[in-house]
């Protein structure tokens, strides 16, 4: 079991569905309950971490999705149960597994047994090419940082086309080489995923060249900003031309260190008044060098191209945070954003009435699963009318997979379903 291989060490917190107060029937008892018991007693008894192998196998094959979820949640559970419920065709029980499997894998020391890791690694192999974006995204997130696990497995998820699965790996994975990150790049990363890659720690300057040279707008102000990496001379003379259209970049710039005086000069020829202040605070100038550049802004004062009055951009978060502030976070607002086709703005106003963090309801918009949408408008007091418009929109659920209004245009789910999604995307 995986219990007895792993210990309990690293316990997660877990989905609340029936409590457990770690009392549990006689063996022959058990066995009645599981052939014959009611779905409560079923669920219950399949929680228990020391129930025997072959109940939580026997289990593992119950009709109610209810009980499975429990098996595939429970640490005890045996690796051979395990590969069944990697295939169940509830998502549910799938979710439930690739989290623990995920959680518990890193921790397979050198001294386990092969057979034990290889049917471990098979787990985790179908589920890392499940048919549904979250499963998958929860495996990535449960290894990002595991450095245990196949190759195969971890260029696989750093290549997912979806998002929320490829960005942990990418940012974090300790498995992938300044190889494996180039020839991501070249294949055309994008995206989050490519932005996810500019936060990388300790980036050497090949890598960063390749993420320059593809002049994402919010990759590359991602990786200026990134203080770890090593981003040559050359790459900044490139980013710095194409820079004064791309006022995301400015402060960044200015905030990297060991600019060189004439990189300096020519920021100074197109930020702010403000960030040229920020440039000569920032960095150790000769007198001359200050009088050069100062003079620079005089004269982009007097002839009118910089004016220190106007208005500054804001971001889609900022006008979120001001409309919540201003208490105009309505359905109809909301709606009107998404006419206009404003994600972004619409995410973060998720946000703040879901009080669930940005990455949580990005999962949960980013997935395609409709439960998880339906889930994130309940939170947020919003209609089940406008649940099925953002489940169209953002999160492009695929049509036969719609989840619809009741006939009295209510949600479609138990509340307690819908209490695990808030608290499983809340961590």
């Amino acid at each position: 079991m995986l219990s007895w291989v792993l210990g309990k060490k690293n316990k997660r917190k877990t989905k609340k569905r029936t409590k457990n107060d770690g009392s549990r029937p006689s063996y022959e008892e058990a066995k009645v309950v599981a052939q014959k018991g009611s779905l409560d007693a079923r669920r219950q008894l399949a929680s228990h971490e020391d129930l025997e192998p072959e109940l939580l196998y026997y289990f593992a094959n119950d009709k109610a999705p209810e009980v499975r979820r429990e098996v595939a949640d429970n640490d005890g559970t045996p690796l051979q149960a395990d590969v069944i419920l990697a295939k169940d065709e509830d998502e549910d029980v799938r979710c439930e597994l690739a989290r623990k499997i995920g959680r518990l894998i890193p921790n397979l020391s050198d001294d386990q047994t092969d057979k034990l890791t290889t049917l471990a690694i098979e787990v985790l192999e179908v589920l890392a090419q499940d048919n549904l974006p979250l499963v998958r995204s929860l495996v990535a997130d449960e290894l990002k940082h595991a450095d245990n696990i196949p190759h195969r497995i971890v260029r696989r998820l750093a290549e997912d086309v979806e998002e929320i699965v490829a960005a942990p790996i990418l940012e974090y994975s300790p498995m992938l080489s300044d190889r494996d990150l180039l020839e991501i790049i070249a294949g055309g990363l994008k995206g989050g995923a490519l932005v996810a890659l500019s936060q990388r720690g300790n980036l050497n300057s090949s890598v960063a060249d390749a993420i320059a040279e593809t002049m994402d707008e919010e990759a590359v102000a991602t990786l200026l900003a990134n203080e770890s990496a090593q981003i040559r001379e050359e790459t900044l003379d490139k980013i710095v031309t194409e820079a004064p259209n791309k006022p995301g970049w400015h402060e960044p710039i200015v905030k990297r260190e060991s600019l060189s005086s004439r990189i300096m000069k020519r920021v100074a020829s197109f930020v702010s008044a403000s960030l040229v202040d920020m440039l000569i605070e920032r960095n150790n100038l000769r007198e001359d060098l200050v009088e050069e550049i100062r003079k620079t802004v005089r004269k982009r004062i007097d002839s009118g191209e910089l004016t220190e009055n106007a208005v500054p951009h804001e971001s889609a978060k900022e006008r979120a945070e001001k409309a919540f502030k201003a208490g105009e976070l309505t359905e109809k607002h909301i709606r009107k954003a998404l006419s206009k086709k404003d994600n972004s703005y619409v995410r973060y106003a998720l946000v703040h009435l879901s009080e669930i963090p940005l990455k949580g309801v990005s999962k949960m918009l980013n997935t395609g699963n409709a439960k998880a949408v339906t889930t994130l408008c309940w939170k947020c007091d919003l209609s089940m009318d406008l649940a099925v418009l953002l489940q169209e929109t953002i999160a492009k659920v695929k049509p036969e997979n719609l989840l619809k209004p009741t006939e009295d245009g209510g949600y479609p789910m138990e509340v307690e379903d819908m209490e695990w999604y808030v608290e499983f995307h809340s961590e």
